[in-house]
């Protein structure tokens, strides 16, 4: 049975004592009753509907800011200081003072800003990654999560990941998109809390914590490459290493493999669901990073699977193949949803193929197989118009768990005639073939 809200919730509470954007406890200040804030200002300050200037470098003042419960930023006094030559800069914070902390950068009295998601400790060393336009919107939707009351449902990485360069002058000029991308990362968060409540291991609050924890560490490296480098390919490298390790954490802390690729696939059309008004660029982006973690995710368990099933070696690395040509094309896609669907569907195609040439499969049974969750009426075809618009977690994993039974239905029906391979590995492979 599904826990209810308000046990998901308490169990989400406990796991955002891991949930840290950039910190680095082994450092010490050389200050004791302050925590040092250091980071970066990057790039011209906004002005109305985001036209781009750029103000002298010297004059630009940085301080630090609480948020409130509401959301809203308070400034914490004597805390301001001067950027250097190079836009860098320290700010000492008393943590005494405030629990979420926020770096706001100023000049001409326009504003950038970017937020730690940690409680900072007096004597610690935390770095930012630069303080900019992404670094600014993603504030503005964090605070928007706190003004909802939903914070504690939410890690950086989840807003990491629909935010990026390229969208964030769409997201901070609007209040409007930021709602909306707000909400977006809120009903995901809800729908991963939910499908893990059914899905994950037994203990679910260790499950959360690990995760939580495991993706603090990631955050720490992917903030250190970003601060570190100035070139969009090696920012780009950094991102892309990053969505790996948010696949890996949720195995390392206790989910399924196979769970956790549906589950990457669900979260993205949540996301898409709600993201419905708003720009073409704000949607595409967010559908090129979640995509690019479903591929990541299918292509790990296809493979897998592949090999749990019984197949040749030289299907197995055809399958492989597929996967990283699905990798490249989904990266290289922007996140257009014709691309995006195109590139799943070659992936789909691919795969089929290579296990229809396997020797200890029957090739006429799995087209069979295919077809008939292909069909109108079929599998597939429930499955794509059940989702349509659907927000509500639990009844997305009915969705799911209709889907997925049927297509393991449609196997098991024609188990003595498939071949010599292993059913329900070949079931888990027809399912994730046809989530996109």
């Amino acid at each position: 049975m599904r826990l209810r809200d308000f046990i998901i919730a308490n169990i989400l509470f406990f796991s955002i004592l891991f949930y840290t954007a950039c910190s680095d406890s082994s450092t010490t200040s050389s200050v004791d009753q302050y925590a040092e804030i250091h980071g970066t200002v990057e790039g011209g300050f906004p002005q109305a509907k985001m036209d781009y200037s750029e103000s002298n470098t010297e004059s630009k003042a940085v301080w630090a800011a609480a948020i409130t419960s509401g959301g809203s930023i308070e400034k914490i006094s004597e805390t301001e200081t001067q950027v250097d030559a190079s836009g860098r800069f320290t700010v000492n914070v008393d943590a005494n003072q405030a629990n979420r902390v926020v770096i706001v950068a100023e000049s001409e009295g326009r504003q950038m800003t970017g937020f730690i998601a940690a409680e900072i400790e007096n004597g610690k060393s935390f770095t930012l990654k630069p303080v900019n336009i992404e670094s600014t919107a993603e504030t503005a939707v964090y605070t928007r999560i706190i003004s909802e009351g939903k914070s504690n449902l939410i890690h950086k990485s989840d807003i990491e990941t629909l935010i990026r360069a390229n969208s964030a002058a769409d997201i901070h000029a609007s209040g409007s998109v930021t709602n909306q991308v707000a909400a977006a990362i809120i009903h995901s968060a809800e729908a991963r809390a939910e499908f893990l409540s059914e899905y994950g291991s037994s203990d679910v609050q260790t499950l959360l914590n690990n995760y939580f924890e495991l993706m603090t560490e990631a955050q720490l490296d992917y903030e250190a490459a970003v601060s570190s480098s100035t070139s969009s390919d090696a920012r780009n490298a950094a991102f892309d290493a990053y969505l790996h390790k948010k696949f890996d954490s949720y195995h390392e802390a206790g989910v399924d493999l196979a769970a956790t690729a549906k589950m990457t696939h669900m979260q993205a059309i949540v996301v898409q669901n709600t993201l419905g008004s708003v720009s073409a660029g704000v949607r595409n982006t967010a559908r090129s990073s979640q995509a690019f973690l479903a591929a990541i995710a299918i292509d790990a368990v296809v493979k897998a699977r592949a090999e749990a099933s019984g197949m040749s070696q030289s299907t197995v690395s055809a399958i492989s193949d597929a996967g990283s040509v699905l990798k490249a094309e989904v990266r290289s896609s922007n996140g257009a949803e014709a691309s995006v669907k195109s590139s799943f569907k070659k992936y789909h195609e691919d795969v089929r193929t290579a296990i229809e040439n396997d020797s200890s499969v029957e090739a006429s049974i799995i087209i069979a197989i295919d077809t008939e969750i292909n069909s109108v009426g079929g599998a597939k075809f429930l499955f794509s118009t059940s989702l349509s618009g659907l927000l509500d977690a639990s009844s997305l994993l009915d969705v799911y768990g209709n889907f997925a039974g049927s297509v393991r239905n449609s196997v098991e029906a024609q188990s003595d005639l498939i071949g010599d391979v292993n059913t329900d590995a070949l079931a888990d492979i027809m399912i994730l073939i046809n989530l996109f």
